[in-house]
């Protein structure tokens, strides 16, 4: 490394333990991604065989918020939050709670089943064929105070009809989806949304403060805060016709301010650090069994934690809609059960994950064990996540996704 480079190398990256050899090369990388002006704030985290092997953060929280990227530091990461929300619908399911993944919506929420939603289930919420991908698209421009006000969304989801019958056509649920799954969960559960992540996914993880969705007090002044690095509007993993240019212009600066950001907004709001959310990745990647403790981390666990019942290989094909879920799943289709399907260049299927718009991501490589998750605040069209998820895979001898190979 030249002079330049060793010093903007020191004083830019957070000064943490480096895990792996991987993990050293990566830094290097980044400094040079930086140095291109291709980063403002990141982080990068990763297991391998259930091991923490990477654990970077880097950057600043915003374009004027010169504070440094911390690993605690709190990320909006928009359609990841997805993944999130559909595990707390597969571990109420797995709970043996009235939840079943092919249950009619309207028997666990009696208020859901009218205007043509009465042969809705909770597997065409997952796979994005319930038909109400548009549904409550115009409280966001029309009003923001009511985008952000939870209770009265479910209301109004609940009474909206259908644009096309349930589980014939699968498209993208972009905001809806989080509303339906909010649903039912609460209804399901009978316990609010918060608590149920909380029993479900932070606290056995051990995650509290890092995997938010909707920021609770407190830890304001870690959030790190967005802008744009270049036109994200013409991505075609975005395109569901809920999502116009006037929808994503508004959604991104409005995105940092408090009020939104304390919303609860089940599809896009999370609020994730990346070792939070690949600690989550890791654990589905191994059936739901927590990573065990990791020394040089604040999350941690005493003794190892499962947090689903069924085995490995069950609840793998409950996520990607296999197995004996298939009929539960759009054939061939790129969602399986609340998370998208990954597959290598040669079409193989490799894991699953969701990625979020403007770059944020997670996702996991089943057969190899290998979960990671990238969190930043400049967004683009996801090329700057391609970059160093193609650096990482290229280290570990890992085969990319479709996904990020290009």
């Amino acid at each position: 490394m030249n002079n330049g480079v060793a010093a903007s190398y020191t004083k830019w990256l957070y000064d943490s333990p480096v895990n792996s050899d991987v993990e050293a090369k990566l830094r290097r990388f980044l400094v040079k991604l930086r140095n291109a002006d291709k980063i403002l704030g990141i982080q990068v985290c990763a297991y391998k065989d259930g091991k923490v092997i990477i654990d970077t953060a880097a950057g600043v929280l915003g374009k004027d918020d010169p504070r440094p990227v911390q690993p605690n530091s709190l990320f909006p990461v928009f359609s990841v939050t997805k993944a999130v929300t559909a595990g707390m619908i597969h571990w109420l399911a797995d709970k043996g709670t009235k939840l079943k993944l092919d249950e009619k919506v309207g028997n666990i929420w009696p208020e859901f089943g009218t205007n043509g939603k009465d042969h809705i289930k909770v597997n065409h919420i997952l796979n994005h064929t319930a038909g109400l991908h548009n549904a409550l698209a115009g409280i966001f421009e029309n009003d923001h105070t009511l985008f952000c006000d939870y209770d009265e969304c479910l209301k109004r989801i609940a009474k909206v009809a259908p644009e096309t019958e349930p589980g014939s056509v699968q498209l993208y649920h972009y905001l809806s989806y989080g509303w339906l799954c909010g649903g039912v969960i609460e209804h399901a559960s009978g316990k609010k949304f918060q608590d149920i992540l909380e029993e479900a996914i932070t606290r056995p993880l051990n995650v509290e403060g890092e995997l938010c969705i909707g920021i609770p007090p407190g830890v304001e002044s870690c959030v790190a805060t967005l802008t744009v690095q270049e036109n994200i509007y013409q991505s075609s993993m975005y395109s569901p016709s809920s999502l116009t240019f006037n929808f994503i212009s508004t959604l991104i600066p409005l995105s940092n301010t408090l009020n939104t950001r304390r919303a609860i907004l089940p599809a896009s709001h999370g609020h994730f650090s990346a070792r939070a959310l690949a600690r989550y990745y890791a654990t589905l990647v191994d059936g739901g069994v927590v990573p065990p403790r990791h020394p040089s981390s604040p999350i941690s666990d005493e003794v190892d934690t499962k947090i689903f019942n069924c085995p490995k290989g069950k609840i793998h094909d409950a996520l990607l809609g296999g197995g004996d879920y298939k009929d539960l799943a759009v054939s061939n289709g790129p969602y399986g059960l609340g998370f998208l399907k990954l597959n290598a260049a040669n079409g193989s299927l490799i894991g699953f994950g969701h990625p979020g718009l403007g770059g944020s991501t997670g996702h996991c490589d089943i057969n190899n064990r290998f979960a990671i998750a990238v969190t930043i605040n400049k967004l683009s069209l996801g090329a700057l996540t391609g970059e160093i998820i193609r650096f990482i895979c290229s280290e570990l001898k890992l085969s990319l996704t479709e996904l990020y190979d290009m």
